[in-house]
């Protein structure tokens, strides 16, 4: 996909091990020529930038120290970024994902078009693989995202599955839909315990919106992006909206009818990313 990477670390030794493996399947790949080190000028002039760092959640954490963890690490890199690649696009992976690219953004200065994290492409693939799972069907045939940090969304070959089961996913729901959000909140804690953290499907949806960015093909992914203004939101925030993105980054929002109560979960999500940001020490 990519003709150069570069991957930038503060362990040396880290970094020329990755290189070595992946040099190793060399053979197997389009032509890419990859290096790396702890000068964030070997990655001058990147047309993306993926931020992966990001230190571990410690056992009984609140959220907002890991988010000051996470933001001093921040200062010392995006600087670097703005110098070296001024005109790159910011993609975010670090957890907690909203707030850390609110927060990129915010330390970069660039377009927000140009920043934006991966949001929750991951539940939004867990999501369809569940409710495809429920229906018998093939996964290709369900079309759904999870967005803000709660609501979801879904058809089926193009049938909104409230139309046929207007009891899908509300506390009336019989049929277990409800409680995937739920399941996959689980399955998330159980990798997280047993690796650390999820690694190769994250990869993979990163790669695929790179690929969208690199190839221009305005696909829409549910990435954290800059929601002002968005179904009535009135703060400065990034959340995980249905996004447009091509060779300029975000290009738009999309969204589909909102039901009251997707509203409502949406309208929550957004104040309690504000609350968390308004408690940030700069």
């Amino acid at each position: 996909m990519a003709t150069e990477l570069a991957l930038i670390d503060l362990s040396e030794k880290l970094v020329e091990a990755e290189i070595k493996d992946l040099q190793n399947a060399r053979e197997y790949l389009p032509k890419c020529d990859i290096y790396g080190g702890s000068n964030y000028k070997l990655a001058a002039n990147s047309t993306i930038i993926i931020m992966c760092c990001s230190t571990p959640l410690v056992p009984g954490e609140t959220k907002l120290n890991h988010v000051q963890r996470n933001l001093d690490a921040f200062k010392r890199i995006i600087p670097h970024i703005v110098e070296s690649s001024p005109k790159s696009m910011i993609i975010v992976l670090a957890r907690p994902v909203d707030i850390m690219t609110y927060i990129a953004w915010r330390l970069s200065g660039f377009p927000k078009n140009r920043v934006f994290g991966i949001g929750t492409m991951m539940e939004s693939s867990k999501f369809r693989i569940a409710v495809s799972q429920k229906l018998s069907i093939n996964a290709l045939s369900v079309n759904g995202y999870v967005f803000g940090e709660q609501g979801a969304n879904a058809e089926c070959a193009g049938v909104k599955l409230r139309s046929v089961y207007p009891e899908f996913g509300t506390k009336a729901d019989k049929e277990g839909y409800n409680f995937i959000p739920q399941e996959i909140t689980e399955s998330d804690n159980n990798i997280d315990k047993a690796k650390g953290c999820g690694s190769w499907s994250l990869g993979l949806a990163t790669c695929r919106v790179c690929e969208a960015v690199l190839h221009d093909l305005n696909l829409i992914f549910p990435l954290s992006t800059y929601a002002k203004g968005m179904q009535g939101i009135d703060r400065d925030i990034f959340i995980s909206l249905p996004c447009l993105v091509n060779a300029n980054g975000v290009r738009g929002i999309l969204f589909q009818q909102l039901s009251d109560d997707e509203k409502d979960l949406l309208t929550a999500s957004a104040k309690q990313m504000d609350e968390l940001i308004q408690s940030i020490e700069w």
